[in-house]
């Protein structure tokens, strides 16, 4: 009896969500999965970092809690029917100034927020009538306020916050079975400069997170629109945690926002080693003047990149205000079932990304790698392209590790496969190679440390330094012949030289003993 009540509150659940999703014009083509959707708001301090001086500008001493701090935004699978109560478009026009779910906002300020978004969307796509605001600021969302969360572990999704405009997408893959988490940070738009504040935000929010057990974050993505994107993609270069990574029309590969992007301390596209997913419009997309040479550098990740064909989609038309815009305010003309669809086909290439790097879903996977047919989607609205990645050379470690559980030759032979392509390789550095050979040179493994100081020497044929290492490891294994032939091309390579320092006048006087033995 039990196990029938339980089915039927599951089935109860399902076409209560699914009853919503058809009856608000939000969600009836965007892919609303099985969960009831939670969310909340709360302030987090990390003790670790001090974000305000000790003394202000006029030298006297400031009072209070000097810890950094910053909110955090949930959204996560939640019990039925649980929540305080349900979200409205409207609390997305305010919510990013609360410091947490319950905090009370005067009903005069809400009016000047909703005012704001307004004049922010008619600037954007021109006039709309009071009853049509009204209606979209009134619609009901997926979310309820601090619903109880359901206790099972779910996939992460971490990003920045923008006030209004991924608050549809968010809450979509929360009702697919993710835990999405939102960081509200006040930077300074300089990008650089800002992801040196937001990455640390990040990863404080993922292990709150993970302390708190309201993620598995085991299975992190991160994901951001326009300028919170920049970050997103730095991070995911920087923290192994990251498993996949999107970007919705950041615009960060056309040049100026290009050049603050690779300003940053943490930009390194050869360390992006994961899955990625770009979406673009095709008009916009002619001014992503570096995406090329982008797409190169990051040749070690799987790379997607999604274009929207619909000519002339603005820039908010991949964000929650394009898309109420064209749905709700009639604002759009004829333009308008193309704009949404277009917003739509993003949402459904995202949660099928998301959900084959993740979640390793079949169907997804399948998804991804044709391309589908969309009901009521023409196919030339959307191109996808897929960039199938190549294998990096293994790191200094990783070779070790191979050379110790593979042996020798299998692990040159990998080397030896990938080392060409990969201009990044700490391995191409001499003296992390030569520090290598002498791990193995010192255990008395012969082989192996000749073996990686030969292929030391082909990289680097005019550094007799690393050379003399060969001869060093062949005069200690016995092998004088060998020792002798390495010794005379040290002695041929030095005498090109007209002027020796110090070292090479040494290794010279090494070889010339070893000569004479």
């Amino acid at each position: 009896m039990k196990t029938k009540i339980t089915l039927i509150l599951l089935c109860l659940m399902i076409f209560s969500i699914f009853l919503n999703a058809q009856t608000n014009p939000i969600y009836q083509n965007i892919p609303v999965g099985k969960y009831n959707v939670g969310f909340k708001i709360i302030t987090v301090s990390d003790e670790s970092r001090i974000s305000t001086p000790e003394y202000n500008y006029l030298g006297e001493k400031n009072t209070g809690d000097r810890r950094k701090k910053f909110t955090i935004h949930l959204w996560y699978p939640a019990e039925t029917n649980s929540g305080k109560r349900r979200l409205m478009y409207q609390d997305y026009c305010y919510n990013h100034l609360l410091g947490t779910t319950d905090e009370i906002r005067a009903k005069e300020k809400k009016d000047q927020d909703m005012a704001r978004a307004r004049s922010a969307v008619e600037r954007w796509f021109g006039k709309t009538t009071d009853d049509d605001w009204k209606k979209l600021m009134g619609t009901k969302m997926l979310a309820e306020s601090e619903a109880p969360a359901v206790k099972e572990k779910f996939p992460l999704l971490i990003g920045v916050l923008r006030a209004t405009s991924t608050t549809i997408v968010n809450e979509m893959l929360a009702s697919n079975g993710y835990v999405v988490c939102m960081i509200k940070d006040d930077g300074l738009g300089l990008f650089a400069e800002d992801a040196l504040q937001q990455i640390p935000d990040l990863q404080f929010a993922i292990n709150y997170l993970e302390k708190n057990e309201l993620a598995d974050i085991g299975h992190t993505g991160t994901f951001g629109f326009s300028g919170s994107g920049f970050t997103q993609v730095l991070f995911a270069m920087f923290d192994l945690r990251i498993k996949a990574l999107a970007d919705i029309e950041s615009g960060i590969y056309m040049d100026h926002l290009f050049q603050s992007l690779s300003a940053s301390n943490y930009y390194n596209p050869s360390k992006l080693r994961i899955p990625f997913l770009h979406i673009f419009s095709r008009d916009l997309s002619k001014q992503e003047i570096f995406i090329d040479e982008f797409l190169t550098k990051t040749k070690f990740s799987n790379r997607y990149r999604l274009i929207l064909n619909q000519p002339a989609l603005h820039h908010w038309d991949f964000a929650a205000e394009g898309y109420t815009s064209a749905i709700m305010l009639n604002n759009r003309g004829t333009a308008a079932p193309n704009i949404a669809r277009s917003f739509e086909i993003a949402s459904i290439y995202l949660l099928n990304f998301f959900n084959a790097e993740l979640k390793a879903d079949a169907q997804a996977n399948q998804f991804l790698s044709n391309k589908p047919v969309l009901t009521k989607t023409q196919p030339d609205l959307w191109n996808i392209t897929t960039l199938a990645k190549i294998q990096p050379a293994p790191d200094r470690d990783e070779f070790e590790y191979i050379v110790r559980t593979k042996g020798i030759n299998e692990a040159m032979n990998i080397l030896n496969n990938t080392i060409q392509n990969d201009s990044s390789a700490n391995l191409r550095n001499g003296y992390v190679m030569n520090s290598l050979g002498y791990v193995f040179l010192n255990e008395k493994k012969f082989e192996e440390a000749i073996s990686i100081f030969k292929l030391n020497i082909s990289m680097h044929p005019e550094e007799a330094n690393w050379a003399d290492s060969m001869g060093e490891a062949y005069e200690l294994s016995g092998d004088n012949a060998n020792m002798k032939k390495v010794s005379q091309e040290i002695v041929n390579l030095l005498n090109k030289k007209p002027n020796l320092s110090d070292q090479e006048k040494s290794i010279k006087q090494t070889a010339d003993r070893r000569l004479k033995q």
